[in-house]
């Protein structure tokens, strides 16, 4: 049966610096989310005294006695633990829809999420939200981890993207440096398995009836590499899990930015600066294209009104502060 004002909520595994948690779970409970779960990968996560106070919120600690609960010791890949962690939430939550997300994403509607969800479900099991990825805007000063506008993929031929973006598009994928593929809700009571970006049918012989989302509805506004050192901090993981054998084989795009990386991490902010700035020349042609998007998106306030008694520090410096205290054993792969 279709609601007329369907709940919905949102699932993310964490191993992030503070204020992105913060700034994600209020902005979700800002624009209605029921529940937000969050699984705290790292067991000493100051999450859940953080976030103890929010009855909305269910934290769960990653530690040897979750994994066991949820079937096997810990997983060594992270991509897997995020799987299984949204598998659990799914089998646990009460709401009608659920996203699982990424820290870094950000659902922004144009309208209350429960009326677009209510206004696209007819059969679907799952509605995908697209994703805009974050670009910096040129000469702009930043003051804040979520500055800047967002880009959209470009869906035709890598020629002509390699034509009309130059030779840096091959260090991408449709112009972002992340995925395109962007993350779904998925109905409840429903015989799905989770996975990172779409729901697959508990039963092979099934299908999962797939819902697409008007991007002038709902979209998934993502912050990959919420800093240069956050991006090379990134690629960095992905390369030492390669080195130890945990990670996942990497996308094409990805394996192209780790390698430039790797062939000058000193060259890394150059790197960064020219996939992810965006001039005047290049804004225009992303307008042009519908590929440019500039949301009024500003977690502030929500930030404020969720949590009042704790100073949330947005600024880039503060989390290549946190990156260096937390994660210097990764940056340190790269002699960063």
């Amino acid at each position: 049966m279709v609601k007329d004002n369907p709940t919905w909520a949102v699932v993310a595994t964490v191993d992030e610096p503070p204020a992105l948690v913060l700034a994600f779970v209020a902005w979700h409970l800002s624009i209605g989310a029921s529940q937000v779960f969050i699984y705290c990968d790292k067991p000493d996560d100051p999450m859940q005294h953080m976030l103890a106070h929010l009855p909305q919120v269910t934290v769960v600690i990653c530690d040897d006695a979750h994994w066991l609960r949820v079937g096997k010791s810990r997983p060594r890949r992270h991509q897997v633990r995020q799987v299984r962690n949204a598998r659990d939430a799914y089998a646990r939550f009460d709401a009608d829809w659920l996203l699982h997300s990424d820290a870094d994403e950000f659902l922004w509607p144009a309208a209350p999420v429960a009326q677009s969800l209510a206004d696209m479900q007819g059969d679907a099991e799952a509605i995908v939200v697209p994703v805009a990825e974050r670009v910096h805007v040129a000469n702009d000063p930043e003051q804040s981890i979520f500055d800047g506008a967002f880009r959209r993929p470009y869906r035709e031929p890598a020629s002509r993207g390699r034509r009309l973006f130059g030779p840096d598009f091959d260090l991408t994928y449709r112009g972002l440096t992340g995925h395109s593929q962007g993350k779904a809700f998925v109905r409840n009571g429903r015989a799905l398995n989770l996975s990172i970006h779409r729901p697959r049918p508990a039963k092979a012989d099934l299908e999962v009836a797939l819902a697409r989302a008007d991007v002038n509805a709902l979209e998934l506004l993502h912050f990959d590499g919420l800093t240069p050192l956050f991006w090379t901090f990134k690629l960095a993981r992905m390369m030492h899990a390669l080195a130890k054998r945990d990670g996942m084989p990497p996308s094409d795009h990805r394996r192209k930015q780790a390698g430039a990386l790797a062939a000058d991490p000193d060259d890394a902010l150059s790197i960064y600066e020219r996939l992810k700035r965006s001039d005047a020349d290049l804004t225009e042609v992303l307008k042009a294209m519908n590929l440019w998007s500039a949301p009024p998106f500003d977690p502030s306030g929500a930030i404020a009104r969720y949590f009042p008694d704790q100073t949330v520090d947005l600024a880039p410096q503060s989390v290549d502060a946190w990156l260096r205290r937390k994660k210097s054993h990764i940056l340190s792969f790269l002699k960063l």
